[in-house]
This record gives C-alpha cells, structure tokens and sequence, in this order.
C-alpha cells in the first residue's frame, strides 16, 4: 500500500520531468513526432489529473484570476479559428495552446510538495548543463562540422540562447539565496554531525549551481543572440536588483560596458551582423508591416495564419534582383505576431494575464519562505521575465522547449504559492465522484483527444512516404501515399497540392488527360481549403492551360483558358506581388487578341519586379510586332543593364526564373550584339 502511494505520488513528477527533457531534444522546431510525444505526454497527466479527482470526488481549481484570464484567452483563440481563412491550421495551434494550459493546470495541481519543486528544479538545471555541453562540443570538438553560433538541440541558436538564460536565470536566484547553515557553540555532537552532513550537501548543490551558471553563460555566448541578450539583461537585473537593490543596476551596467569592450563572439555577432546576413536589419520593416496587418484586421486574421497572409502583405528589399522575394512567414515578435493572429483583444488578454502572473510573484515572495524557497521564486521569475522580454523581438512563443519551460516556470510558482499559505482561499470545487459513467466518459474523451492528436502526426507521416516516393521517381506510389494523406487530413491544402503536383508528372510521362483533371479537382480543394496561398492559384492556372493544349479549338478549349485566366486573376488578388501570375496572364491576352490588356499586365509585372526579364522580353515583342522600334531599343537595352549588372553572380532557382529568358533574337531583330549572363 505504502509503495503504491508512492508511485502515486511521483507519478505527476515522472511525467513532468519527462516533458522537460524531451522538450528541448526536439529538433527542427515543431516537427511532428516529438510534438505528438509531447501531447500524448500532457494528455497522459490530465487523465491521471482527472482519476485522482475522481478518487478524491471533486475537481478542484485554485482560486486566481490568473485561471480565468486564460479560459478567456483560449475562448478568444477558439472563436478566431471561425473566421481564419485556413482552419486546419488554426485548429492545430488551438491544440497547442490548449495543451499548454493543460500543462499549467496539472504542474499547478499535482506539485504538492517542496520536494517535488526540487526535483524538478534540478531537472531543468540538468538540462542546461546538458544542452551547454551539446553547444560547446559543435562549437569546439565537432570537427567534420564545426558551428559557427552553438545550437544544442534546438534548430535555432536564438531559442538555444534563450534557453539557456532561463536557466542561468534560475541557478543564479537559487545562489543569491544560497545561504549555509552555521552551527552554534551549544550544539550537540549528534546535531553537530547532521549538520555537518547538511552542509556538504550544501556545498554539493551550490558546487553544482556554480558550474550550472558557469556552463549556462558560456553556452549563452557562444550562440550569440541578440535577442536573447536582452532577456539576459532584464532576467540578471530582476533577479539582481530584487537581492542587492538598486546598487546592482550600476554593477550590471559595468558588465555590459565590459562586454562590449573585452572581444568575445556575441559581440563579433552584433558589430558584423550586417555583412553575414544581407536580411538581418529587415525586422523594422516586418514589424511596420504587421502594424498594418493590425489595422487592417483590429480583430486577428485568425490563430496561426500570419505566415499565410503575408503574401498579401509582402515588402521590397532593395537592391535583390528578386525585390518582393522575401515573404515574413514570422513576426520575429511574439507580441506582434499574437496582435495579428488574434487581434487587439487577444493581446491585451494575453497581456492582462503576464500583469497578474507578476502578481503572483509578488504576493509568494510575501509569504513566509526559507532561504531556497525565495531563491527559487526569484530564480523562475528571472527566467519567466529573461523569456518574455526575447519574445519581445523574437519567435520565442513558436518553439515548444521555450514556450513549456516559460509554463513550467509558472506552474512551479503558483504552487509553491499554494503549498505556503498560510491560508489559502478555497478552490473552486466541482462535484466528480467516481463512477462507471464518468470513467466510460474520460476515457472516451481521452480516446478521442487521442485521434485528434495522433492524426496531423499520422497524415504527416503518410506524406513523408510519398515524398520519399517521389525522390526515387517512383510517382505512382507517391500518388497512393498522398491520397492516403488526404484521407487521414483532408483538411490539409498542402497534401491536395502534392497530389495534384504528383498527377501532373504522370501526365507528362503518360499522356493520360485523366491525371489533369485529377490534379484540377485537387487543387480547386487546396485552394477551397487555403485561399490566401496565390502559389496554389497560380499553379491550378498552368494546369487549365495544360488541359487547353489537348484540347481540339472550339469551346471546350476556350473554357479550359478562360478558366486559367480565372485562375491567374485570383492568384494575383492572392499574391499581388509576384509576377508570374501577371505573366501568365499577359500571354493570355495575347492569345485572346487583347493586345493592350496583356501590355498593361507585362508593366505590372515590371513595377512590382524591375528584373523580371521574361515580362521585358514581351513588351519587346511586342513592340516590334506594332512597329514601334525606338520603344524595343530602349527596353532591350534596359535589359542588357540588368544582365550585365548580375553578370557572374550566383543565382538561386528563383533568379534563375527572373533572369534567364530567352532574349538572344531580340538582339538579331533589332541589330544588336548578343549577350548571355
């Protein structure tokens, strides 16, 4: 009995810690096997959560206004997703976030002692020696792949930075309060050797935070973040200024002086940046232009589509021969992406709640604490601050490890919160007494959330067979693997894309017209599901031509191109940037006899990308064609500046499209020299 009460009890701890050691082992980001891992874990927890309520009879949530801000935030991300453009995709962020606050509410309820808080707290420190190790071996020891800025195991050295100073934060709350206990004169020689013995393990853990903290500060400079730096500033000062007062802030700023001065690669990072990463001073441009996504749409554009509404949203990068190339798929800002995505209302909420979070902190450092109770509160607030201020000018909410250390940290507050008052407000007590009904009822709603998590991971996998299909050139076992993915996700416009993408190589290997039709029916769904993607447009565009070339003249075949002009027309609502679709349907028109239509689309094309020489090399064309010789001289010759200005650059795939068009019979017709890039 004695041994199953204890398994009992270190279960929500096994589980906890299960999570924060797999967490940061997720590489790539958000891939889907270990996010499927992840919640299989938290929905593990909330069941056993539910079971021990039952046990007990009710369901009990503490009393704070911190719980309410959160249903009401979730409430507002659960009604963005009815109007978001892309719903797949805002259901699967919905998942997420509920996950996260399944999270709060079992480390809140579960951690029911100090000693559960130790533990977990020496996890998380072990971690970061672990990750500072990874970091230091790819920067020092890794030698058939030495990285420039450490890693660990995250795919962004900025999340592993920020990591990292969570870390640092909490090991350096921990030391500021490290205080050993000294025995008096009058102690007894029994007491006097059980001290002894607690002091050497005092000096074990503090041996052990002071190479935490040693370990932690180099890893967090070898990955040279910017962002991160300031959350190390506001997570040291918080922490600092709470312990020593006002006099650390002029210590704090010699060190940042002397960081700056003594040469080191964080600093090599900020003062060269701009030569390594053409891009990398683009964030005030990404953040103006989602100020404009804000006042476009007060109310959100919907949970997770910020990535897909910056096709419309596009912004030029001068001086690129592709100038609209670049499309923010991120806000590079918490804040900012989260105004977007849910709107005015969800940020103030979301805001409301770090404000009373802060409260909480506040009011548990008012409770009557020990020594390394208060160095733990102070330590998980200086990472929870060191967090919030990175997400400021950073992705930092779109990277599991961070956002579930970020909740962690939260949870282990309120609870110890919990566990010392003196007083505590009773919970909010729900009848659930155990019974047949209500097991049946848990463990179908289990069963169910489940399926709801296992499917992304399952159809993603399916897919990944058919690529893995289709790299080989086997296209006919790709297809059956895609379709398979659409079945298991239909709602996914990228599976109905490869489909199709799949149909249109087997018609070119088989002449079958079938596969054409297959592939519109596809991407009319794609598009159907996901209409803020112009690629898709565009693409369901070339295939009505595709289907129009087959075609005998006569109806039939007008249809087919009156249909790809369509097609066209609302890829360039979708995507007013880009020039193809502009292209595209400029050729149209020319096939239509409407001569200046498709003139006034090739110039349209041209305004948006000045280098997009397969529009100049119609405009040419056709000025040749109506007779008008001076006006192909003088495009002619504004296409040669443009090839001899990237002469001998290196090209991606995509200045490849803007730059090699077929040009040379221009230069016969009009008499002069010929030139290629």
């Amino acid at each position: 009995m004695r041994d199953t009460e204890c398994i009992r009890n270190s279960l929500p701890c096994v589980l906890i810690c299960s999570l924060l050691v797999f967490s940061p082992l997720i590489e790539g980001g958000t891939t889907h096997l270990p996010v499927l891992i992840v919640r299989l874990m938290l929905l593990a927890a909330c069941v056993y959560w539910l079971m021990v309520s039952m046990r007990s009879g009710w369901l009990t949530v503490p009393r704070t206004r911190l719980f309410t801000v959160g249903m009401l935030f979730l409430g507002w991300a659960a009604l963005s997703v009815l109007w978001s453009p892309y719903q797949a995709v805002s259901l699967q962020w919905l998942v997420s976030l509920i996950s996260y606050a399944a999270l709060l509410c079992v480390v809140v309820q579960l951690v029911d002692s100090t000693k559960q808080v130790r533990r977990l707290v020496m996890v998380v420190l072990g971690m970061g020696i672990l990750e500072a190790v990874v970091g230091g071996y790819q920067c020092f020891w890794a030698v058939d792949a030495r990285a420039v800025r450490a890693a660990g195991t995250f795919f962004n050295p900025n999340f592993f930075a920020s990591y990292e100073m969570a870390v640092f934060a909490l090991a350096c709350g921990l030391l500021c309060f490290a205080h050993p206990r000294r025995p008096s004169a009058q102690t007894s020689p029994l007491a006097l050797a059980l001290s002894l013995k607690g002091r050497g393990k005092e000096v074990c853990e503090k041996l052990f935070l002071w190479v935490t903290v040693g370990a932690t500060a180099c890893a967090f400079v070898l990955a040279q973040s910017r962002g991160a730096l300031l959350g190390m500033v506001a997570a040291v000062g918080c922490i600092g200024i709470y312990r020593f007062g006002k006099r650390f802030a002029a210590a704090l700023l010699v060190m940042l002086l002397l960081g700056a001065l003594i040469p080191n690669p964080l600093q090599q990072r900020i003062l060269t940046v701009g030569d390594q990463d053409p891009y990398a001073y683009t964030r005030l441009d990404i953040w103006e232009n989602s100020l404009q996504r804000i006042a476009d749409h007060p109310w959100g554009v919907g949970l997770g589509q910020y990535k897909y509404t910056s096709f419309q949203y596009r912004f030029p990068i001068e001086g690129e021969i592709v100038r609209y190339g670049k499309r923010a798929e991120s806000a590079h800002s918490g804040y900012v992406q989260m105004a977007v995505e849910l709107g005015v209302p969800g940020l103030a909420l979301f805001l409301v709640g770090v404000g009373l979070m802060g409260r909480e902190i506040v009011e548990t450092l008012h409770r009557e604490l020990v020594p390394w109770e208060r160095g733990v509160v102070i330590g998980l607030a200086g990472g929870m601050v060191g967090l919030l201020v990175h997400a400021a000018v950073d992705s930092v909410f779109h990277e599991p490890a961070l956002v579930l250390l970020l909740i962690l940290f939260a949870g282990l507050i309120l609870a110890l919160k919990r566990l010392k008052a003196p007083d505590p407000p009773p919970p909010w007590r729900i009848p659930f007494a155990a019974s047949p009904a209500r097991v049946a009822l848990v463990g179908v709603l289990a069963i169910l959330s489940a399926l709801l998590i296992i499917r992304p991971a399952a159809a993603w996998h399916i897919f990944d067979q058919g690529e893995a299909e289709m790299r080989t050139g086997k296209v006919k076992a790709a297809v059956d693997w895609y379709q398979q993915a659409t079945q298991i996700d239909p709602g996914v416009s990228a599976y109905h894309d490869a489909v199709a993408r799949a149909s249109v190589v087997l018609y070119h290997q088989t002449g079958d017209v079938q596969r054409l039709r297959e592939a519109v029916d596809e991407l009319s769904l794609a598009l159907a599901l996901n209409p803020l993607d112009g690629r898709l447009a565009h693409r369901l565009g070339a295939v009505y031509l595709l289907l129009a070339g087959r075609a005998e003249p006569g109806p039939l075949r007008e249809e087919a191109i009156k249909l790809a002009a369509m097609s066209y027309e609302q890829g360039m609502a979708a995507d007013p940037y880009s020039p193809f679709n502009y292209f595209e349907l400029g050729r149209i028109r020319l096939i239509q006899e409407q001569g200046e239509q498709a003139r006034t689309l090739f110039n349209s094309a041209l305004e948006r990308e000045p280098n997009f020489l397969p529009a100049l090399v119609q405009l040419i064309e056709m000025a040749l064609q109506e007779g008008r010789r001076e006006a192909a001289e003088s495009d002619y010759g504004r296409l040669l500046a443009i090839q001899k200005r990237y002469e001998g650059r290196t090209l991606t795939a995509m200045e490849r499209q803007f730059l090699e068009a077929p040009y040379q019979h221009l230069g016969r017709l009009l008499g002069a020299p010929e030139r290629s890039l």
